[in-house]
């Protein structure tokens, strides 16, 4: 009797596995080997538990898609031998991926910085729930995406629905899925950046905001008049002098202030929390009033202000009323008085642009302007005042 011969099976080059994950999912992933080489692709497909008929045929054809996929490498392998592996990486990276590596990179700008990515990372998963494909690729973004992503920020919500985003908002989180596809070009995932495609009114309008100060007799008012938190007072003040932000003012250390080289006068050399821009401010006389007073061991000048910057806000509004201010003055309009009251002492632009450590001179302009409209304005006081004056020809 003759042996049965032993049956042959090939091992197949790629396969499908499972992984259970948390909620009771499984995720699938194909285990590709060929060549002593051994990979694991992830194909972010999920299997859900099968409660009902829905949940059946949604697993089916998930299945179905991830054997598609599976077919897919095996004629990559047959046809080049080897799969380029950052070609498939490229093409299956997902947009919310994307986004969470987009995240990461540079992650050593400011904590505001650092906010506005995650939370346009939030606004873009968001979206990708809003139509349906939480799995969407990056390769697949398209002017038509874009636009579509443009609108939904128009149009949601936040805070229980109560309020909706800004144009400012909205502006701040285009502008940053738009930097997040410029490096997607530059890394050599996409071809091209589609908000380039948009013309520029498809776009959230930058809103020309008005730039609350203080004039020269509006800080003598204040000074004169008590606040509930004095530190707070000086630092406003002190904000006022130098125009350095909050969370600069906040950052400021004693080992920052350094003298010249005449041996009296003083000057900050800070690195500024926003840009990480250095800048170099000296120190007027009237300037040094509102800096509290050294403690020993202690290098932060105003680390005694602990009340939260939302109590800042509080206590500004209190102190403005008190002196009878009825502008909407907020912690920042102390860099925008810093910028208007130098201009209209005479410094010069570029001074000015340095001292508030503007990158572009452009963005000092805007304070150049509004002294420019002060002056008119004055100048304009004196119409109408003599008209019963004859005049002698």
């Amino acid at each position: 009797m003759g042996r049965k011969k032993k049956e042959i099976r090939l091992k197949e080059p790629v396969r499908i596995r499972e992984k259970k994950i948390a909620g009771g999912n499984i995720s699938l992933y194909l285990d590709i080997y060929q060549k002593g080489l051994r990979k694991k692709e992830t194909l972010k497909l999920y299997l859900v538990p099968e409660i009902n008929a829905a949940t059946k045929l949604q697993n089916a054809n998930t299945r179905k898609l991830a054997e598609q996929i599976k077919a897919q490498r095996i004629l990559d392998i047959q046809r080049e031998g080897l799969v380029d592996w950052d070609k498939v990486k490229k093409s299956r990276m997902t947009l919310t991926k994307w986004m969470d590596d987009f995240v990461k990179y540079n992650a050593e700008l400011s904590e505001s910085s650092m906010k506005t990515k995650r939370n346009t990372h939030a606004r873009i998963d968001q979206y990708l729930l809003h139509i349906g494909k939480p799995e969407f690729l990056l390769k697949d973004v398209d002017k038509e995406f874009c636009k579509g992503f443009i609108t939904f920020l128009k149009t949601c919500t936040y805070n229980d629905g109560k309020k909706q985003l800004s144009t400012t908002t909205c502006r701040m989180f285009v502008n940053y899925f738009g930097s997040s596809l410029a490096k997607a070009v530059r890394d050599g995932l996409i071809e091209q950046n589609p908000f380039l495609l948009l013309e520029a009114k498809e776009k959230p309008q930058k809103r020309v905001a008005e730039r609350e100060f203080l004039t020269i007799e509006e800080i003598k008012k204040v000074m004169n008049t008590p606040c509930r938190y004095e530190l707070v007072k000086k630092a406003f003040l002190f904000s006022c002098f130098t125009g350095l932000r909050y969370s600069d003012m906040k950052a400021l250390n004693w080992s920052e202030i350094h003298k010249a080289a005449d041996g009296k006068t003083e000057y900050i050399d800070h690195i500024q929390v926003k840009t990480r821009d250095r800048v170099t401010i000296p120190l007027s006389e009237e300037t040094k009033k509102w800096m509290p007073k050294r403690e020993e061991g202690i290098d932060n000048i105003f680390h005694n202000l602990t009340i939260t910057s939302t109590t800042v806000e509080v206590v500004l509004k209190e102190w403005m009323e008190a002196a009878g201010i009825t502008k909407h003055i907020t912690y920042h309009c102390s860099r925008h008085t810093a910028a208007t009251m130098l201009l209209t002492l005479g410094a010069s632009i570029y001074v000015v642009s340095k001292i508030l450590g503007h990158k572009s001179i452009k963005m000092t302009e805007i304070y150049a302007k509004i002294v420019d409209k002060k002056k008119l304005e004055t100048v304009n006081l004196v119409n109408g005042m003599f008209d019963q004056i004859p005049v002698i020809q």
